[in-house]
């Protein structure tokens, strides 16, 4: 794996779950990976070629975990050279990781979108087109306030998108192609923070039939004119009136979600991966039962817990991953890590159906309170 951030967090745990071995390559110390993997190695793959050629040699395949285009292509040509499988379609992530360039996709293959700005009307959501999650993502109910806001945003991309602002439900689903032919995971919900980061994701979701069949087409159309060869996330919101509107794509391995598809189904995508590469065909995909999961982030935060969007475990220190944790199945943590400025948690619940986990999440929620002798539980969404 190459990149410890929140991808590397997701390889890394759904890795474990697979008995796979994992070792991860990263420029900085003290990633959120770093704790999780089995061997740990801090340098810069284009600037120390040697060290990495080395490591090739000893492995079976490289996972990108990282979003930096000039490292992807680097890793992609590196990996040829040394007969490397590598695990990533870069030529469909480029289509995808900048949303102006995907929307275009989108819209050029009939896939209903939110209308982009000036034909949309108040409220609007302007974010960054070349970053991923809900870095400096914003709301904009007033035209007065638009330049402002676009401007804002401009100090974090130049490229902005301004689009509609969706009222709905947001839901997710992975697709694994080989050379074009898909196959679709499970369905997730999910759930936003204040900030738009995504802090909760629960299975199985529940939604009209012809929705689900729409959604799971429009990833099965997606999948086939990226010609893709690996994986793709897409995310869509159920709009109050039962319509679907796409709002992002992305061709690579997106955190929170397999983790979620793995407890409800027990498909380990990232194993689907590794074996789609090395292998060369498409895994048979089997779903026998959905179990109910819920799955969130929340930190110890000024006598209070508080739920908020995974950026909370982006510079996350002493991670490791616990089981039975006050009650959760699994979860990852630095709660009695003596050497940490915050206390956060990704909490992990399962049982047979979604309405029993989410009690169990309500128990989860009160042990720790209990435990930490906390005064309130925030629970915020986005508005």
């Amino acid at each position: 794996m190459v990149g410890g951030c929140l991808q590397g967090l997701e390889a890394a745990y759904l890795a474990k779950k697979a008995d796979i071995t994992t070792l991860l390559i990263d420029r900085e110390p003290n990633t959120p990976a770093s704790t999780i993997v089995d061997e740990n190695y801090i340098f810069d793959v284009m600037k120390q070629e040697d060290l990495f050629t080395k490591l090739c040699k000893t492995i079976d395949a490289v996972l990108p975990t990282t979003e930096n285009i000039k490292t992807l292509l680097f890793l992609e040509k590196a990996c040829k050279r040394h007969g490397v499988p590598f695990l990533q379609d870069n030529d469909a992530f480029l289509v995808t990781s900048n949303k102006t360039r995907s929307k275009n996709f989108l819209r050029s293959h009939h896939v209903d979108v939110p209308k982009p700005w000036p034909d949309a009307t108040f409220p609007l959501i302007v974010k960054p087109a070349r970053l991923s999650g809900s870095v400096s993502v914003r709301k904009v109910s007033i035209p007065s306030q638009l330049p402002h806001v676009i401007s804002e945003v401009q100090q974090v991309d130049q490229e902005v998108i301004v689009e509609e602002f969706v009222e709905g439900r947001a839901i997710s689903l992975e697709v694994l192609a080989f050379k074009g032919n898909p196959i679709p995971f499970q369905i997730t919900d999910l759930e936003f923070d204040e900030f738009y980061g995504c802090k909760r994701v629960t299975a199985p979701t529940v939604i009209p039939n012809r929705i689900k069949t729409k959604f799971i087409d429009t990833g099965l159309k997606i999948a086939k004119y990226l010609n893709l060869n690996g994986l793709t996330d897409v995310q869509s919101i159920v709009t109050t009136s039962n319509l679907l509107k796409t709002n992002e794509i992305n061709a690579r391995l997106p955190s929170q979600t397999p983790t979620v598809v793995f407890h409800s189904t027990g498909i380990n995508i990232v194993e689907e991966i590794a074996s789609m590469f090395l292998m060369n065909t498409l895994p048979s995909k089997n779903v026998d039962i959905e179990k109910g999961v819920v799955y969130q982030h929340v930190i110890i935060r000024d006598h209070s817990l508080k739920v908020q969007g995974e950026h909370i475990l982006a510079d996350a220190k002493n991670l490791t991953h616990e089981l039975n944790f006050f009650g959760a199945d699994e979860a990852i943590t630095n709660f009695f890590s003596k050497d940490v400025k915050k206390r956060v948690a990704t909490l992990i619940v399962r049982d047979s159906t979604l309405e029993k986990a989410k009690k169990k999440m309500d128990a989860v929620v009160e042990e720790i309170m209990s435990e930490f002798k906390l005064a309130q539980y925030i629970d915020q969404k986005s508005n």
